[in-house]
């Protein structure tokens, strides 16, 4: 939801630069412009690079690393997996949340 709102404020700092900069012919509305492009480049660059937490086990090339940690606002277990040959990481929910 917060990421929606954010890509369309940026959306809407671009349009306004540009409209800006081209009412006025001038570079009045540069920053604007910069300011929701670097805003809307950093949410799909970081979409990209953070996946978020799986279900299942991958696949027989990855290894457990023996970190665990409790995932923020759901409190489940969730366990790392690295891929030996790249280093990637995963990380795996182990079960459901904790109830009480």
């Amino acid at each position: 939801m917060l990421r929606t709102v954010l890509l369309w404020v940026g959306g809407l700092l671009v349009a306004a630069g540009a409209v800006v900069c081209l009412a006025t012919r001038s570079a009045a509305g540069v920053g604007l412009f910069m300011i929701g492009a670097v805003l809307v480049i950093a949410l799909l660059i970081e979409r990209h690079r953070y996946k978020g937490i799986v279900d299942r086990p991958p696949g027989p090339d990855w290894q457990a690393t023996g970190e665990r940690f409790v995932e923020p606002g759901s409190d489940a277990p969730v366990e790392v997996y690295s891929q030996v040959g790249t280093g990637k990481r995963i990380y795996v929910r182990l079960g459901a949340a904790p109830r009480g």
